[in-house]
């Protein structure tokens, strides 16, 4: 349910981005207030919260964001609000953000690494990745220290395990086959 309100609210916006040629510029202003609900916590409980009226929630976007984003914008927030859906707001900003991406032949990707990436890697690694997709891949580096060594990369729906952890599952998978082949045991 939340991914179909989020893309119908996204789609209307975008579309309407379009029309008047700031796609970008939603873009970047629909970011900025997904950091503020995301960093926020506080503040995205009280905009979502039900004894809140409406007009209570809007003047509260409009002392926090009035002057400062797109009116297209506020309005898709007012809109939220008269529908009760504030707690779709950010599936919606994130739909938005897709939208805008796959426009713009942008692909956000994830580099999951033992330690951070210095930038020189950060944008080796995103030129490699751009050139292999034909897309502009924008990197975003996040460290786990379970991968040990080496890198997985996440696009969309996609992996791509150059780990060490990942290796070493692999081995371990083909060692318990091995054993359980030469024992007798079938693989099914």
């Amino acid at each position: 349910m939340a991914k179909l309100i989020g893309k119908t609210y996204a789609q209307a916006l975008f579309e309407v981005a379009e029309e008047v040629d700031k796609i970008q510029q939603f873009k970047e202003e629909l970011n900025s207030i997904y950091k503020i609900f995301d960093k926020e916590r506080e503040f995205k409980i009280i905009f979502e919260h039900p004894k809140l009226s409406k007009d209570e929630k809007k003047d509260i976007i409009n002392s926090i964001f009035k002057g400062k984003v797109a009116q297209e914008i506020l309005n898709l927030i007012y809109i939220v609000i008269d529908k009760g859906r504030e707690r779709y707001l950010m599936d919606i900003i994130e739909e938005y953000i897709r939208l805008s991406n796959e426009k713009q032949g942008i692909i956000e990707a994830q580099a999951i690494t033992a330690v951070p990436l210095n930038e020189e890697e950060k944008l080796k690694l995103q030129n490699k990745l751009s050139e292999k997709l034909g897309k502009n891949v924008i990197l975003k580096n996040i460290v786990d220290t379970d991968i040990i060594g080496g890198v997985l990369v996440k696009i969309q729906d996609k992996i791509i395990d150059a780990s060490i952890k990942g290796q070493l599952d692999k081995i371990q998978k083909s060692l318990k086959d091995i054993r359980v082949t030469k024992i007798g045991v079938s693989k099914e």
